[in-house]
């Protein structure tokens, strides 16, 4: 099968460098998805789960924050604000931080804390479904 290359970055780490088959990622339009030979684009990232084949690997899931993916010849860039294979999310972490994201959303305060705990709700929650799709 053709291949690409896909490079994924968070803040802290290069999270995916090397030749791949296929990528799908969230973005603002619903699901996308990236085999080799796509035209050149740009997306904007959304959190949610990303599905990715490597050359000769089974396809694997992960959860990825907002960032933006950038087609380009043959090569997929995708930098995110974070970036997660599903053995490495701590479900109940991100349920801690669900709760907390609903109860600061209720308190109604500044209209900043507000998007800012909407931001960490989304990223809780997309989180958590990740790790199900994998324990599945």
């Amino acid at each position: 099968m053709n291949t690409f290359s896909l490079r994924i970055y968070d803040p802290d780490e290069t999270f995916i460098s090397g030749q791949a088959e296929m990528v799908v990622i969230p973005t603002v339009d619903g699901e996308y998805g990236v085999m080799a030979g796509h035209e050149n684009m740009v997306f904007s990232v959304v959190p949610g789960k990303l599905r990715y084949r490597m050359a000769g690997e089974e396809t694997r899931i992960a959860f990825v924050a907002s960032g933006m993916m950038r087609v380009e010849d043959n090569d997929v860039l995708i930098l995110t604000e974070a970036a997660e294979h599903p053995e490495e999310i701590d479900f109940e972490r991100a349920r801690r931080k669900e709760e907390e994201a609903r109860e600061a959303i209720l308190q109604k305060r500044s209209i900043k804390e507000y998007y800012l705990a909407q931001a960490t709700l989304i990223r809780s929650i997309n989180r958590m479904r990740v790790k199900k799709d994998f324990s599945q």
